[in-house]
């Protein structure tokens, strides 16, 4: 082999090689397109100028999405705020628009009003001015010591009269000034009637005291106060009674009194008696007694008055069986038993009854 031709061998490797080395740095360049740019931790940050150098001005940029916040305040919790109070709902409804009557001169309101003033008047009239609330009959219930008179003119209610008249304060101004009267309840019967109820203490007997006779109810309750001057037919009276004071309208000391307690069985066994009998002779045997008076020893003695005017005494052992007594007593007497007998006395402290007249 020439000398030329070594010299030409090895020029032509060398150019082989050179566009080899070519091809791959191209590779390697088109491979580095290829591939996203690796972040090196090197950030080029542009000069800002301060912020006082620069007005402000809104901005248009578009809020960062989460994902590209930084680590330092995706970590940091917001601040919660706090919600809103709920709004009450108005109970009033919302104008929704509606026309009421349309073309009506007045407005609903004015209507409604009005309206209601006739029907306030309308009412006024017919309860005050209307003819049928005037009272025509009256009707009074459990007055004894009262006639109906008397507690029409110390109610003021008179026939005529409205039905609305006030009587409550009347109604407490009798029983405030009276003992007898307990309580008066005054209904109405509409549209034109009065109930009138009352509620009474009733008098029992009579206690003597020094300047007179003290009335008392069952309860020892003084009703009234009577002179001897007034006190000509004064009955029953229950007698051997101590009173210390005599005032009207309290209740006396004697209720403690084993005696006092007696005489009130005894007469309470003589109204049971004449309620109970069925003669409707004009006879009361309540009233026919005249006096009760209990011993120390427990004998009762009964004052009586028969049909014929003659003063029966009679004597019993005490309170036991006493209603049967005094039912037998009544009976004997409407069986005109004593009629034409000698005043005398009946002993009923046996179960074998024996009358004995007085020595004349």
């Amino acid at each position: 082999m020439s000398d030329g031709e070594k010299e030409k061998k090895p020029q032509a490797d060398i150019a082989d090689e050179m566009e080899k080395a070519l091809e791959a740095l191209e590779e390697v360049d088109n491979e580095k397109s290829q591939e996203p740019p690796k972040d090196d931790g090197v950030v080029f940050v542009a000069e800002e100028k301060k912020e006082e150098d620069l007005p402000e001005e809104p901005s248009e940029e578009k809020p960062e999405d989460e994902s590209e916040k930084k680590p330092e305040e995706a970590e940091k919790p917001e601040p919660q705020k706090a919600k809103p109070a709920p709004k009450k709902k108005s109970s009033k409804k919302k104008n929704d628009g509606k026309e009421y009557l349309p073309g009506f001169p007045y407005d609903f309101k004015t209507v409604l009003t009005v309206l209601l003033i006739v029907t306030v008047l309308v009412f006024i009239w017919s309860v005050i001015f209307n003819p049928s609330m005037r009272i025509d009959h009256i009707e009074i219930n459990g007055n004894y010591e009262f006639t109906d008179e008397q507690i029409m003119d110390a109610l003021d209610v008179h026939i005529g009269d409205h039905i609305l008249k006030p009587t409550l304060s009347r109604s407490m101004s009798l029983v405030r000034s009276t003992p007898y009267i307990i309580d008066i309840d005054v209904d109405i019967d509409f549209p034109s009637g009065l109930v009138i109820n009352v509620t009474e203490r009733h008098r029992l007997a009579y206690i003597r005291v020094p300047d007179g006779y003290a009335v008392i109810d069952d309860e020892g309750v003084i009703l009234d106060f009577q002179t001897f001057d007034d006190a000509y037919d004064v009955h029953p009276i229950l007698c051997g009674l101590d009173l210390n004071g005599v005032v009207i309208g309290q209740r006396t000391d004697i209720t403690e009194s084993l005696k006092f307690r007696k005489m009130i069985l005894v007469l309470g066994a003589v109204l049971d008696a004449d309620r109970g009998s069925i003669r409707n002779d004009g006879y009361s045997f309540y009233d026919s007694v005249r006096e009760i008076r209990v011993l120390s020893s427990g004998l009762i003695f009964l004052t009586i008055e028969l049909p014929d005017g003659t003063i029966l005494q009679v004597k019993l052992a005490g309170v036991e069986n006493i209603d049967d007594n005094m039912q037998w007593l009544l009976y004997a007497i409407r069986a005109d038993a004593f009629e034409g007998l000698p005043a005398g006395s009946l002993d009923m402290t046996d179960d074998e009854k024996i009358y004995r007249a007085y020595d004349t």
